[in-house]
């Protein structure tokens, strides 16, 4: 399952409303990628410049399990970069793996709880040490050596665009890159990402990649950065628009009759469900009923029309993600 956001930090405006949203949220399921999480928080938020410069940025991660993958490095890039990591463990919690991931001194940073409903009785423990954390001054960034300063990816290009799919290129960074982090988002009418952002996290050995399910004739952020064992790297963004749904192409007359209409057309590429077609009834005027055609169809007899008159005929190709634009023919039966 892909990493996303579900409360973004903007959403909400009063403490009410994001307790309320809190409330609405619903378990995803899924196995636990705790080092995905930081990394994905780290793109999003911290290099986004999302979070201000003077005020304490805290993170509090809740798990009941031992993560599946390496959350040291995340967790560890997550603190040098000023943020102080409390961890929660509840029931079969990997008590080692937490205090690993928080901030020294661990006893003041990891907190247990023997189930869920008991989560309760630590808030006004946690409370007090988010509180006093809060209180003090913002923890600087970790300065990096110039000897271990990273450089990369670069050049990000969109190579291939279709209504549903992008594919991405860049310019591997430098150094031993164990994993590489897609950020994908959606672009609000002000050009703002939207809260459907997710992750995809790629091979470090990889400089391309086919970002899949996307909206068509929507715009898109992808962010790509590189993540290290011990630190996060540079991140790189690119702005592209999927194109509309594809329509049919040489929609056209292939024979006419007397009282009918025989019409073809060029399939589009793509996942095809069928077609829609809107066909003009002359017993019925005005009306323009639907036909549902199957994905193998490449022409229609319509018939059931008068002689020597002009009809129009639409049709739409019909995808998973909606139907295409429609293309219309104007055609003539025959005169006796």
């Amino acid at each position: 399952m892909a990493t996303r956001i579900s409360i973004g930090l903007t959403d909400h405006i009063t403490i009410e409303d994001v307790l309320v949203a809190i409330r609405d949220l619903s378990f995803k399921g899924g196995h636990g990628r705790t080092g995905d999480a930081f990394a994905f928080l780290a793109d999003a938020t911290i290099h986004a410049g999302m979070w201000r410069e003077d005020a304490a940025k805290v993170v509090i991660l809740i798990t009941d399990g031992k993560s599946l993958d390496s959350a040291d490095g995340p967790a560890g890039a997550l603190r040098d970069q000023g943020v102080t990591v409390f961890a929660v463990g509840v029931r079969n919690a990997d008590r080692s793996q937490l205090g690993r991931i928080a901030s020294d001194p661990a006893e003041e940073h990891v907190l247990d709880a023997e189930d869920f409903h008991l989560l309760g009785s630590l808030s006004a423990k946690l409370s007090r040490r988010l509180c006093f954390t809060a209180s003090e001054p913002p923890r600087p960034a970790k300065q990096t050596a110039s000897a271990e300063k990273i450089i990369g990816p670069r050049d990000l290009t969109i190579s291939e665009q279709s209504h549903s799919s992008v594919r991405l290129s860049w310019t591997p960074a430098t150094g031993k890159v164990t994993s590489y982090n897609l950020l994908v988002g959606s672009l609000s009418a002000t050009g703002q990402v939207t809260a459907d952002q997710r992750q995809v996290v790629l091979d470090g050995t990889k400089s391309t990649a086919l970002v899949t399910d996307l909206k068509p004739d929507t715009e898109y952020s992808f962010t790509v950065s590189a993540l290290y064992a011990d630190l996060l790297g540079e991140r790189m963004t690119i702005k592209g628009r999927t194109t509309p749904i594809p329509p049919v192409t040489n929609f056209r007359v292939i024979e006419e009759g007397l009282y009918s209409l025989k019409v073809g057309w060029t399939p589009p590429l793509g996942k095809l469900e069928g077609y829609k077609i809107y066909i003009p009834r002359s017993n019925r005027p005005g009306m323009t009923p639907e036909m549902i055609l199957g994905r193998e169809a490449s022409s229609y007899v319509v018939e059931n029309l008068q002689e020597d008159r002009d009809y129009t005929v639409s049709l739409y190709a019909v995808y998973p993600e909606g139907p295409s634009q429609p293309v219309s023919i104007t055609g003539r039966t025959c005169r006796t």
